[in-house]
């Protein structure tokens, strides 16, 4: 059976972000993030869905240098772009080499 998961970030300072899941997508993810928290590599990731029947993945990065915390833009800011951090440039970089 397909595990469902929705995740939605905080639309400005004070609001409110939410993790909406059905209890094996939440186990799922929760056993993602220590492994990234854990891991050699720091990061994770993890296949879920949506209430819609598709598919996502979800990467869960560890190893962001304090350079890219200080220079990177929150999450509802128009120009935060997590594939600028250097983890997730190698994941991806990864990913296509090995497809």
């Amino acid at each position: 059976m397909k595990s469902r998961l929705h995740l939605y970030t905080n639309t400005g300072p004070k609001t409110q972000g939410y993790i909406l899941g059905e209890p094996a997508a939440l186990l799922a993810l929760a056993k993602a993030l220590e492994s990234a928290a854990k891991g050699v590599i720091g990061l994770e990731t993890i296949q879920l869905y949506n209430s819609d029947g598709h598919e996502y993945e979800l990467i869960i990065a560890a190893d962001i240098t304090e350079e890219e915390w200080q220079n990177m833009p929150v999450p509802y800011n128009k120009q935060a772009n997590p594939h600028e951090l250097n983890i997730v440039k190698i994941y991806n970089s990864l990913k296509i080499t090995n497809n």
